[in-house]
């Protein structure tokens, strides 16, 4: 049984509190920016997600994700002109099922090796309608911001935590 009168270490408050500031911030001023709030949060919790704390899980956050917005386009395209024709469940199921073995084997490149984060990009797509009126744009933006958030989050609350903790 954990102790319940446990404290909270001083290091992890202040990094607690640096990552709520910042995406406290995120969530009122994302929008005057014309960016996705949630879309945004999809790529910070990318980040984490990678389990790494640097600049490579930076890049393969924002690189995996766009790659699975992309592939969300790709799906779209394929159930509804390629195999359109067909009609139904069937097209449904050969474009996402084709795109979806695909991201999964894209998954042997270094840079894409986070597979998790190109479902992440491809149904934050699905979730905004990216297909309509520039929204893919704005996913893009957002999800690319949404992951430099995860990351000045991870490491300025580390930072800060160590520095005025002692």
């Amino acid at each position: 049984m954990k102790n319940p009168n446990k404290k909270i270490p001083k290091e992890l408050l202040i990094s607690a509190l640096f990552t709520g500031l910042l995406c406290g911030l995120w969530a009122g001023f994302a929008d005057y920016l014309f960016l996705n709030v949630w879309a945004g949060f999809a790529g910070c919790t990318a980040y984490f997600a990678t389990g790494k704390h640097n600049l490579q899980a930076l890049i393969i956050t924002i690189t995996t994700t766009l790659v699975g917005a992309l592939m969300a386009f790709l799906m779209i395209i394929l159930e509804t002109k390629t195999f359109g024709f067909i009609g139904g469940p069937i097209a449904g199921t050969l474009g996402v099922g084709s795109l979806v073995a695909i991201i999964v084997l894209l998954g042997i490149n270094k840079w894409l090796s986070f597979v998790p984060g190109m479902f992440v990009g491809c149904y934050t797509f699905f979730a905004i309608d990216g297909m309509n009126d520039g929204n893919w744009l704005t996913l893009c933006l957002s999800l690319t911001v949404g992951a430099i958030l995860g990351y000045c989050c991870d490491i300025g609350g580390s930072k800060l935590g160590k520095k005025l903790s002692y």
